[in-house]
This record gives structure tokens, C-alpha cells and sequence, in this order.
């Protein structure tokens, strides 16, 4: 660990793991809500119980995302819904907050009940052009003839 007149650093294995500002005098608390992601979603029910970080950051939220989690627990049971509903709060490490709120949004627009589906919205968001070609230009089948069906299985 070292100390720094405005941060602690947290290392390991010569590794940073974490770097959390210096809080100073007694009982101050600095809590970083993703540090605890991957405890919470091995026992999810600690997510509305027990997690102190979690319960803090609930608070400054977005609406969104509480739509997002009920309807995840919704649409998936509780336990299921948080852990993939955490899979989201993940995306924070490598988006930023308004990408994630604007793909959660287009989310809850469409009805969407997975982490995957955000994922692939946030993935495809800057997509240039997202339109579907029409199939006009296309060969298509002969219409079926159904007078042949008469002849199978030897009846005329």
C-alpha cells in the first residue's frame, strides 16, 4: 500500500488494484461500487441487503437503470436478473456513463431483458448505416403447383 497525501494506492504482486482518494479522520468511508461487482454477482441477494457501495450508487442512478433491473428481475427471476443486471453495471469499466444510459434507455425502449441485448446495442450505437437492405433484387421460388399433390402416394 502506499500512502499519498490525496490517495491510497492498493497493490498486490507489484500489481495497482485499486487507488481511492485519502479520506481523513475517523469514520469516512470512500467506496468504489466496482470493486464489489463480481463479489455481488456470485450472491446476489447481497445487492439489496447488505452492499453498502451498492445501495450509495443506487441513489445517484438514473431512472433507467432501475427500469432496466426490475425488468431483468422480471424477466428473468431475481437472482438471475441481478447477476445478469451487474453484467451491465460492468459496462461502466470500459464506456462511459452516457454511452451506457443511452444504450440502456434504447433498451428499455425495446423491451430489452439481457445484458447481451445492451451490449449489442452499445456495441453497434455508432454504427454508420443500420438499415436492412430490401430483398427486392432477389430470385425467389416458382409458386408451388398443387396439382401434383394428387398424384403422390399413387391416389389420382
Amino acid at each position: 500500500m502506499l500512502l499519498h497525501v490525496d490517495r491510497v494506492e492498493i497493490f498486490t504482486g507489484g500489481k495497482k488494484l485499486a487507488t481511492h482518494e485519502r479520506m481523513y479522520g475517523n469514520n469516512k468511508w470512500c467506496l468504489n461500487p466496482d470493486h464489489y461487482l463480481e463479489l455481488i454477482q456470485q450472491r446476489p441477494m447481497a445487492f439489496f441487503h447488505s452492499a453498502r457501495p451498492i445501495r450509495q450508487w443506487r441513489k445517484s442512478w438514473p431512472e433507467s437503470l432501475h427500469v432496466l433491473l426490475e425488468r431483468f428481475c422480471r424477466a428473468q427471476g431475481e437472482s438471475k436478473g441481478i447477476k445478469d443486471f451487474i453484467t451491465v453495471l460492468m459496462l461502466y469499466r470500459d464506456h462511459t456513463a452516457d454511452e451506457i444510459e443511452a444504450a440502456v434507455e434504447l433498451a428499455g425502449k425495446n423491451n430489452i431483458s439481457t445484458s447481451e441485448g445492451v451490449c449489442h446495442i452499445l456495441t453497434h450505437a455508432g454504427d454508420a448505416d443500420t438499415t436492412i437492405a430490401p430483398l427486392a433484387a432477389w430470385s425467389s421460388l416458382p409458386a408451388p403447383d398443387v396439382a401434383v399433390y394428387g398424384q403422390l402416394g399413387g391416389i389420382q
